[in-house]
């Protein structure tokens, strides 16, 4: 009987094990916790629901991120006026540079993401029957 309920717990804990390590793998494949990831995830997720109307949707994706290419300009100009006069800066004003830059970036990754969910939907659009990711579109 002893026996029996070790044998039983060494399978659950084996059980246990290997959805942990399912998890690790799964997380391995989405990549580092970023926008652009979290993104192209939802995006892999749904894609093959989605109708002919939305996929449009996606593709015009590119003009949001025109638009967020626009803010980028004003911030690097921003950075670059602040560089200019960094004699006449403040110390609050010094370390708003560092936040610039952290902002810059996640813009940067966002616009990446934008742009990776919009290609992919307008090359379905534009062969709706050919293989993605390993799957036939609709």
């Amino acid at each position: 009987m002893n026996t029996q309920n070790q044998s039983a717990q060494n399978s659950g804990q084996a059980t246990d094990q290997n959805e942990t390590h399912s998890q690790a793998t799964e997380k391995q494949k989405i990549g580092a916790s970023k926008n652009s990831s979290a993104l192209y995830r939802l995006w892999e997720v749904a894609v093959d629901n989605l109708t002919p109307t939305e996929l449009e949707w996606f593709s015009d994706l590119t003009d949001v991120a025109k638009a967020e290419l626009d803010s980028l300009s004003v911030n690097t100009m921003t950075i670059g006026c602040l560089l200019y006069n960094v004699e006449r800066l403040h110390e609050p004003g010094a370390e708003n540079i560092g936040e610039i830059f952290w902002s810059l970036s996640s813009q940067l990754d966002h616009i990446t993401g934008l742009l990776e969910v919009s290609s992919n939907a307008a090359y379905r659009l534009a062969n709706p029957k050919t293989e993605v990711n390993g799957k036939v579109g609709a």
